[in-house]
């Protein structure tokens, strides 16, 4: 009686379609080097024919970590978090990965919660948009098993970890200059999530341009992004209040609009604004938005590419050969917030903003 086939092709049934062992399959499903490109290619054609799908349980028990990365960011519902995550979902599916993305919401116990689940599901690497340096040692735990992690967007000392982040400095440092050239002599920075590195940064290209223009650096700082909106407002309303307002991230840009939408405050016309973090309805806003734009789809695909490299480094390699940062440039979208009556046309941004997603 002849053996019945199993419903599903298996990595035997692919290597005999392809004309090559199990192994040289094997290699090519485990992302290995030693493998011609040729074969390679015609191996994952096969594989797309057949509708072969690992068995990632069984790879698992055999020792090898599961073809799945995870992400694990402070917020799915900040624009810019949404778009990295996108980005590296893309990436990563490109490459055979699949991701298990959670949200750590800024609490530094989920996010210790969330790099145990990831531990026991023998992920590959770890990307990390890091909440506390609490996670440090248990990062540098996962390290120690042979885990990679790359940090994105913001880093935190003692984790030799691959880093992906973009010119926070040179940013901040454009958006004042330009507020200058306006001729404001009073320019507010409102600082949320100040605690992280990229902030600072950021706080530092505001503070050095305000400084060499002979000017006195003025901050709003918040650690609970419910407090901007009070803040800003006490200040709004106090003597000689400030004629531009320079926001760090999209939390603080849109509790200042709240803010100002309450006052009644007429952008720009009272007050100019620049905020830093560009997002998809700024320019559809009743007064669009200028602001620092990062590439949000770059940083995930840069991100997820350099964890992939040191996923597929050849064991006992030497790991300081692999590229461990990438600095990512920013770019100044002027709209009509701070002041400038030509800009853009609208349809044009939304089409260029579409097209950095896909």
């Amino acid at each position: 009686m002849p053996r019945r086939r199993s419903a599903s092709p298996t990595l035997a049934d692919v290597a005999r379609a392809c004309g090559v062992g199990t192994m040289t399959v094997s290699r090519v499903v485990n992302g290995s080097d030693f493998v011609s490109a040729s074969t390679a290619a015609r191996v994952r054609a096969v594989i797309k024919r057949l509708g072969y799908e690992p068995n990632e349980a069984a790879r698992i028990l055999k020792g090898h970590s599961a073809r799945t990365i995870g992400f694990i960011l402070p917020d799915l519902a900040d624009p810019f978090f949404s778009i990295c995550a996108h980005a590296v979902q893309q990436s990563a599916a490109k490459q055979g990965y699949m991701t298990l993305l959670l949200a750590s919401e800024r609490d530094s116990d989920r996010e210790a919660s969330a790099l145990a689940m990831m531990n026991a599901r023998s992920v590959a690497g770890i990307l990390i948009v890091p909440t506390s340096p609490n996670s440090v040692s248990q990062l540098q735990k996962l390290q120690a098993r042979g885990i990679p992690v790359v940090m994105l967007d913001r880093i935190f000392p003692g984790l030799q970890a691959g880093e992906v982040m973009v010119e926070n400095e040179k940013g901040a440092q454009m958006a004042v200059k330009h507020l200058l050239e306006h001729e404001h002599r009073s320019i507010l920075c409102v600082a949320y999530d100040s605690q992280f590195n990229s902030i600072t940064q950021r706080m530092s290209g505001y503070k050095k341009t305000m400084v060499q223009a002979g000017l006195e650096p003025e901050f709003v700082l918040v650690d609970n992004k419910s407090e901007v909106r009070a803040k800003v407002l006490q200040r709004l309303r106090a003597a000689n209040p400030p004629t531009a307002l320079f926001m760090l991230n999209n939390v603080a840009t849109m509790q200042v609009l709240q803010a100002l939408q309450q006052e009644r405050i007429d952008v720009p016309k009272d007050i100019a604004i620049i905020g830093f973090d560009d997002f998809e309805l700024a320019p559809l806003l009743a007064v669009p938005i200028t602001t620092v734009r990062q590439p949000a789809a770059q940083l995930g695909q840069s991100a997820t590419h350099l964890l992939l490299d040191w996923i597929r480094r050849p064991r006992g390699s030497d790991a300081r050969s692999l590229q461990a940062q990438v600095i990512l440039p920013t770019e100044l979208i002027i709209r009509r917030s701070c002041g400038c009556q030509s800009v853009p046309r609208i349809e044009n941004e939304l089409i260029s903003g579409i097209a950095a997603r896909e």
